[in-house]
């Protein structure tokens, strides 16, 4: 058996001090809420094992002073974040039992409608985020939450709950470092253990006590005997009231121990009898009711009257919850759990106006106006990002930002360290606390770092809270060639077409630009904003000559439709789709076609998701042929959905097939030569143009 170097469970807390300042029904209150989280887990654990329970169950006796030790000290208005362990949590901070288990049976009149289930209990009006099932998931979110509750007036604290696994997780360093760094009033609760899932923690790291890692962040933190409810009470009281008081974040090490394994699963074949047996003498359902008799505050009855309490409670949870009817099978596909309002249905925009020189700006000029204006109506809309606010910095990666931080503060255009997960996850943590949030990415390939956030958070938090929690984050992203090579040169907004509960905005254009950003951040839901890095600036070079990409912009304010395409030009022989540079060359070819007499209508979709389809199919219904260009990868590309879509609504109807032209599916080369050979050419335009007016 291995040897899992444990610490003894009568030594756990030594060194620490406890203050034991309880009353008699404080004590029984604590008591109660012990036992309600042991019954409703065994109660769960039994059902489960009937088949009345779908899915999984990851359990949490033996850890029940952890939770209650930190619920007696937060408030209804303190926030806190849970793991795929999250019943002890949820009870603790306030749910009630039958909520709970409805949920975790998969009933409608669970707390999240049964879109949650065990792993994703949640409640916005208790604060309590839906939990998160990835490992340390929640440790990058609580700091957005702190963030969001600090900027709206509130003294509120964030507790985030995970487990020993998590600390080495990067989420872990970045959502620790940018709570210190911003120093926000999260108090991060780890529950030690000793396994992560089946591991030993002492075997994935060459120092087990978690407590000293606050060091190295240079917060204050403690490591505290898990088992017991009144050293965790005391430890959460000091962190809190430390918090509370602009002190900023702390770190509790809470060693306990589970008495189940991972999951329902898992026999624990891997643990020594022995040791189960050392930690079980620490149980807190047994020693604390001995120590309340013990110590006077209650008598054994009353101890038991509490303890019976809880029973009944989960009793009746039980019964709620096998008597309640089960989700609407036609609920499953409501779009709007995932989504805000669906968008106006709205003709789609034709081309750009014309306007006096002095108003002709570059898309970079254009976002900062349109970021300006939203920030001056709306004092809770923030700024995250790097470089973004230094005094005489750059104003972002290509200067959209310049000025913004002297106009309107660097408590609202933040800077952060370079972490893009913390970035992502304070970014939604602040929005759900209806804080909007624009963070910023140097680059879109970086994004990546940040995928759990963006992916597993952002796009799910709405459905997975049935519609109670909105994400109103708008996230940019530059991307495209511009010999910079592989990992600074992608266009992923494809893959985030697939991800139900994101948009996608893609601006080519600075009239476009102004106006999509401020309907994008003013939209509840999150946005991915793409730009192509070499459009930002007024002119640049590209193949046969010079683009002008400077358009005409209202010096009024305007906010355009979410989902509106737009017709860059006119034409009645071919459609043309196309994003970014793969834009302004296919408006070249087709004012080259124009002198042979062939008119082709070029389309910017602008928005990927929610895509304008009734606009591309009302000109695809006129041309009957269709051309679609851009810059991402052939494979997988977002025009290979248009494709396929406008071939199954046409089919038989067209001219011609569809015709696509996309960057070859290669990792992005840096030579000239090398990217350009990689990309779609003009000439590859003009010959597609002709195959498909050639049928």
């Amino acid at each position: 058996m291995t040897d899992t170097s444990i610490q003894s469970p009568d030594t756990a807390a030594a060194g620490s001090e406890r203050v034991l300042s309880i009353t008699a029904q404080e004590g029984l209150e604590l008591l109660e809420q012990i036992v309600l989280i042991r019954e409703f887990e065994q109660t769960a654990y039994l059902r489960y094992l009937q088949g009345e329970i779908p899915g999984t169950l990851h359990q949490y006796q033996g850890q029940e002073a952890v939770a209650v030790g930190v619920g007696a000290v937060l408030r209804t208005d303190d926030w806190i974040t849970s793991t795929h362990r999250p019943h002890g949590h949820a009870l603790a901070k306030g749910m009630h039992p039958r909520e709970a288990l409805a949920e975790i049976y998969g009933k409608a009149s669970g707390c999240l409608g049964a879109r949650g289930g065990s792993m994703h209990l949640g409640d916005p009006e208790l604060g309590m985020l839906p939990s998160v099932a990835i490992v340390g998931g929640g440790i990058t979110l609580a700091p957005g939450l702190a963030l969001g509750l600090a900027r709206r007036g509130s003294d509120a604290v964030v507790a985030c709950f995970f487990g020993d696994g998590a600390v080495n997780e990067g989420a872990f360093h970045e959502g620790v470092n940018i709570a210190a760094a911003m120093n926000l009033p999260v108090i991060f609760v780890c529950e030690n253990n000793l396994y992560s899932a089946s591991t030993p923690f002492a075997e994935t790291t060459r120092n087990p006590e978690i407590a000293s890692r606050g060091a190295a962040y240079g917060i204050p933190a403690e490591r505290v005997d898990g088992m017991d409810v009144l050293a965790v009470r005391d430890a959460a009281q000091r962190a809190v009231s430390l918090a509370r008081a602009g002190g900023g974040p702390t770190l509790l090490e809470c060693l306990t121990y589970r008495f189940v394994g991972h999951s329902r699963s898992d026999a624990r074949g891997y643990r020594q009898r022995a040791e189960e047996a050392q930690w079980r003498e620490r149980d807190p359902i047994k020693r604390f009711p001995e120590w309340l008799v013990e110590s006077g505050l209650a008598s054994d009855e009353q101890a038991q009257a509490a303890a019976q309490r809880a029973k009944d409670r989960v009793a009746d949870a039980l019964r709620f919850a096998q008597e309640a009817p089960p989700p609407d099978p036609a609920t499953a596909t409501d779009m709007n759990a995932v989504y805000g309002a669906p968008p106006d249905q709205v003709e789609i925009a034709g081309p750009l106006a014309e306007g006096p020189e002095e108003r002709m700006l570059s898309i970079a000029e254009a976002l900062r106006e349109g970021i300006g204006e939203e920030m001056a109506i709306n004092d809770n809309l923030l700024l995250l990002g790097e470089d973004i606010g230094v005094p005489g910095g750059w104003g972002g990666a290509f200067g959209v930002y310049g000025g913004l931080a002297e106009r309107f503060g660097r408590e609202r255009v933040i800077d952060t360290p370079i972490s893009e997960k913390a970035l992502i996850g304070t970014a939604i943590g602040a929005a759900i606390t209806g804080c909007p949030t624009l963070p910023d990415l140097q680059y879109a390939d970086f994004i990546f770092e940040a995928m759990d956030e963006v992916a597993n958070e952002a796009a799910k938090l709405r459905s997975m809270s049935n519609g109670r929690l909105t994400v109103p984050m708008v996230l940019r992203c530059p991307v495209g060639a511009s010999q910079r090579g592989a990992q600074h040169s992608q266009n992923p907004e494809s893959l985030f077409m697939q991800i139900p509960g994101l948009k996608v905005l893609c601006l080519s254009d600075p009239y476009t630009a102004k106006g999509a950003i401020r309907a994008a951040l003013r939209d509840p839901d999150p946005v991915l904003v793409f730009e192509h890095k070499l459009l930002y600036g007024a002119k640049r070079r590209r193949e046969s000559g010079s683009i002008d990409t400077r358009a005409y912009v209202p010096e009024e304010e305007y906010v355009l439709p979410v989902g509106q395409a737009r017709i860059r030009r006119r034409g009645s022989d071919v459609t043309i789709i196309a994003t970014f540079t793969q834009l302004y060359a296919a408006l070249d070819v087709a004012s080259e076609f124009s002198d042979e007499g062939i008119e082709c209508e070029v389309i910017d979709p602008v928005w990927l998701a929610p895509f304008d389809w009734n606009g591309v199919f009302a000109s695809v219904e006129r041309t009957r042929r269709l051309v679609i260009v851009h810059e991402a990868p052939l494979t997988g590309g977002w025009g290979a959905e248009v494709a396929a879509r406008v071939s199954e609504k046409f089919h038989g109807n067209l001219l011609a097939p569809v015709k696509r032209l996309a960057s070859r599916d290669v990792p992005m080369p840096f030579a000239p030569a090398l990217e350009a050979a990689v990309l779609p050419s003009r000439e590859d335009l003009r010959e597609a143009v002709r195959a498909v007016l050639a049928h």
